[in-house]
């Protein structure tokens, strides 16, 4: 039984055999190798727990942008006994017209052949893929089916904690980024004009950059039909980002697209 582990900047998650998803934060410093350790035991427990009630024996098959969070989630596997396969770019079935040498996240990557698969290719089309974490990504891929690059900006936790850092009377306000709600554009005090404006903000960036690169793509190939644009992540379904065009939302579609990956990959 294999499951799908995702470890990111802003949570660790692992899709179970009955659908549900196991979904733990990360770290608040991505780089801290002994809070890994505990959500990477976490993690495993509840994979061990899982396996045991379907009765079988669990292995994993992961991407993880977080260096830190791998070697964690590596010795926990390792002290439980279960097989653990990182997924690397080279496992991915996309072609990459990207400047050498050629880097992109495996978050990213993973999310852009799911949505050129399901939603571009079979209609001739180029996608985008959004992803909405700790980071806003967009990755686009032509009709041919290959990845030609994207745009990364500030998610919106991130915008406030800039704010916060950088200006002397801003405070740290919490930014419900994944609320299906949104509230009015005038904020009546400091947190909720910040609120206000960073989450509107985002959604102003990520349509301007969806429209961009859309335009860009056709002109790039003159006459290709208009690319799907898929949104994933965390805020796929957040109330900020509800009015963005999108062909398909799915906060889990990193987790599908490890699942859906055609062949085994390396250990």
């Amino acid at each position: 039984m294999r499951y799908a582990v995702d470890l990111g900047n802003s949570a660790a998650k692992a899709a179970l055999l009955d659908g549900a998803v196991v979904r733990l934060p990360a770290p608040t410093d991505p780089r801290d190798a002994v809070a890994w350790g505990g959500v990477a035991a976490e993690l495993i427990a509840a994979i061990r727990a899982d396996a045991q009630r379907a009765g079988g024996p669990a292995t994993l098959r992961v991407a993880s942008v977080v260096p830190a969070g791998a070697d964690a989630l590596k010795a926990a596997a390792a002290s439980a006994a279960i097989a653990a396969e990182f997924v690397n770019v080279a496992d991915v079935p996309l072609e990459l017209a990207l400047t050498p040498p050629a880097q992109i996240g495996i978050d990213r990557l993973l999310a852009a052949w799911l949505a050129y698969t399901e939603y571009g290719a079979p209609t001739q089309r180029g996608a985008i893929a959004v992803t909405l974490g700790t980071a806003l990504t967009l990755t686009c891929v032509d009709r041919s089916g290959r990845l030609i690059g994207g745009a990364i900006a500030p998610s919106p936790v991130l915008a406030s904690r800039a704010l916060a850092s950088g200006a002397a009377a801003l405070p740290l306000v919490a930014i419900y980024d994944e609320s299906p709600d949104l509230a009015g554009p005038i904020g009546a005090n400091t947190a909720e004009a910040l609120s206000s404006g960073i989450l509107r903000g985002a959604r102003g960036a990520l349509t301007a950059l969806i429209a961009e690169s859309i335009e860009e793509m056709s002109r790039r190939d003159p006459g290709a039909p208009t690319p799907a644009v898929v949104l994933s992540g965390g805020a796929a379904l957040a109330g900020w980002c509800a009015t963005v065009a999108a062909d398909h939302r799915d906060a889990e579609y990193v987790l599908r697209a490890i699942n859906a990956l055609p062949a085994a990959v390396r250990a």
